[in-house]
């Protein structure tokens, strides 16, 4: 005679719940390595760019034009990510957020995240040096990103796989932007975004820092990039 084992109950939603609480751990580790890749970045750029120049004069309108160009990115980085917070109202990883900027953009943190390193290597007055440290955090971000998606799945399941069928990973849809009348807002969240974003702004005093060294004489430009 065989006899059949039964499931004591509630112990599916007990293995559901160890597999997302080890896939949360998964992205905390996954997140704790993005900071540390972004760090290294960071302090590469800073390590090399003493010997990189613009190859457009310092004072004329294109070198100009780049680092004004770069601090118009960032202000709309800062923006942008205040934004993002404002439709989280504290619900990041409760919800499924799909209004505002996440209805045109699966990332819109992380873009505007590129948005600002772009704007950052924009004040070396090159527009290479924007677009290459640009690419750099876009390959970080690209990365973790495949993580977020694998923890997201596995707790909306269906609704996620439609909201990414509509919705781009990075590149905003603003034809898709759609957004309740009222929201609520997680002003602790907003504080803290304005905070973290506000070293950005450091870039403009360290390149112009960098570029008066390199006048001074105290580093010789090894490239030259437009």
């Amino acid at each position: 005679m065989s006899s059949t084992a039964s499931t004591p109950p509630g112990a599916s939603a007990a293995h559901s719940k160890t597999n997302l609480d080890s896939i949360w751990e998964r992205l905390a580790h996954a997140q704790v390595l993005r900071r540390r890749a972004l760090g290294v970045l960071g302090a590469l750029a800073v390590l090399t760019l003493p010997w990189i120049g613009s190859a457009w004069p310092e004072s004329g309108w294109v070198n100009q034009g780049l680092e004004w160009l770069g601090l118009a990115l960032i202000v709309l980085a800062l923006l942008g990510r205040c934004a993002c917070m404002l439709y989280l109202g504290g619900r990041k990883g409760a919800d499924l957020v799909a209004e505002g900027p996440y209805a045109v953009c699966r990332n819109p943190l992380y873009f505007f995240s590129i948005v600002a390193v772009l704007g950052i290597g924009l004040q070396t007055g090159s527009l290479t040096v924007g677009l290459a440290l640009a690419l750099a955090a876009w390959a970080v971000f690209r990365w973790i990103v495949s993580e977020e998606e694998r923890m997201l799945r596995a707790c909306f399941g269906a609704p996620f796989d439609d909201y990414c069928a509509h919705v781009p990973r990075f590149l905003p849809r603003l034809s898709a932007w759609n957004s309740p009348r009222h929201v609520t807002v997680d002003l602790q969240g907003v504080w803290n975004t304005v905070r973290d974003a506000l070293p950005y702004f450091l870039s403009i005093p360290v390149f112009e820092a960098i570029e008066a060294a390199q006048n001074a004489g105290w580093f010789h430009v090894r490239l030259w990039l437009y």
